[in-house]
């Protein structure tokens, strides 16, 4: 007995006429006549009567047509699910964000995927690159976004997707907050308050090259996570290094954000995934690098305000200490 014996007899069942059952089928008449009297045949039993006026259904034909319909029904949706994950339509996504990039690109990816997979079960949580990749080896998460580069191992991949302007985080006296672009040079000997090179060295690397070149090194004075890090901006200890997206969000009182002079230092935004990605991870990768070309950037004033407006302005003033290094302090 074969699947389509079943659809052909539902489908007389459901007609009761085997002209038009045959028309539905795209069959003649006749082959499907000699199909239906096959399948009683191996059945060993009448499921039909035959007369001038038509045709119906025996006690033994009705009993058997429920079955016979709930099997194909099951059949015609487990064709589908299949099709649907073929098409990455359906499974599930284990995503993790970045702690330092909720907003902007990913953001408008995430939305986009649910809007169009909405049969895929997405899971999400955050971390650093560095956790992210981790756990991308580790093979909790089907696909992470992180900053590159990231280190090249043949089970993981990587597609940049985004590039981020990087903006000074400044105490709101600081002497260079009254400029409306940094030169990269005036930061030479600024003390910095920066993030641990753990949670993501490539882009650790990448962007104190990029600020300070290979003739002067960074003044690091302070290493914390972002937020704690705008803390000792704000109290005067240093400088800081932060996405401009990122500082659209992200204000902190006493601190005031500003854009390099160009050619501005950047950050690249990717999707890191294992290999060989599923469908549904596939699919997400597809979109992240579709949207990479058609992405809306921030207004020029939406990103003049993110980088010249303070919270709140405390006083602070400008001074060198006994060294010679310099400091912020509330006067």
């Amino acid at each position: 007995m074969e699947l389509r014996h079943l659809r052909y007899f539902v489908t007389v069942a459901s007609e009761l006429h085997f002209a038009r059952a045959a028309q539905r089928l795209f069959i003649s008449q006749p082959a499907l006549s000699q199909q239906i009297r096959g399948l009683e045949g191996e059945l060993g039993l009448k499921l039909l009567e035959r007369n001038r006026r038509g045709v119906r259904l025996t006690p033994e034909g009705a009993a058997f047509l429920a079955e016979a319909r709930a099997a194909v029904e099951q059949a015609d949706h487990a064709a589908a699910v299949a099709r649907a994950l073929a098409e990455g339509a359906t499974g599930q996504l284990r995503l993790a964000h970045l702690r330092a990039m909720f907003s902007g690109p990913p953001e408008l990816i995430v939305r986009e995927y649910e809007r169009r997979f909405p049969g895929v079960e997405l899971t999400s949580d955050s971390g650093t690159t560095a956790s992210n990749v981790e756990r991308l080896r580790s093979g909790e998460l089907d696909v992470a976004f992180v900053l590159t580069p990231i280190e090249s191992a043949a089970d993981l991949g990587c597609v940049e997707i985004a590039t981020e302007p990087i903006v000074v985080a400044l105490p709101s006296g600081h002497p260079l907050s009254r400029r409306r672009r940094i030169r990269r040079e005036e930061l030479a000997g600024v003390p910095l308050v920066f993030f641990p090179r753990h949670y993501s060295p490539g882009y650790y690397e990448r962007s104190l090259s990029q600020v300070y070149g290979s003739a002067t090194p960074p003044n690091i004075v302070r290493t914390e996570p972002e937020e704690r890090g705008l803390v000792g901006v704000s109290e005067g200890t240093g400088v800081g290094l932060v996405l401009a997206e990122r500082a659209a969000t992200l204000r902190y009182p006493g601190v005031v954000y500003r854009r390099f002079a160009d050619p501005e230092p950047t950050a690249a935004l990717g999707v890191g995934f294992r290999q060989p990605p599923s469908l549904a991870a596939r699919r997400f990768i597809d979109l992240a690098q579709e949207m990479r070309h058609r992405r809306k950037r921030p207004t020029p004033s939406a990103l003049a305000d993110a980088c010249h407006k303070p919270v709140l302005s405390h006083n602070w003033r400008f001074v060198l200490d006994g060294s010679g290094s310099e400091r912020f302090t509330r006067s």
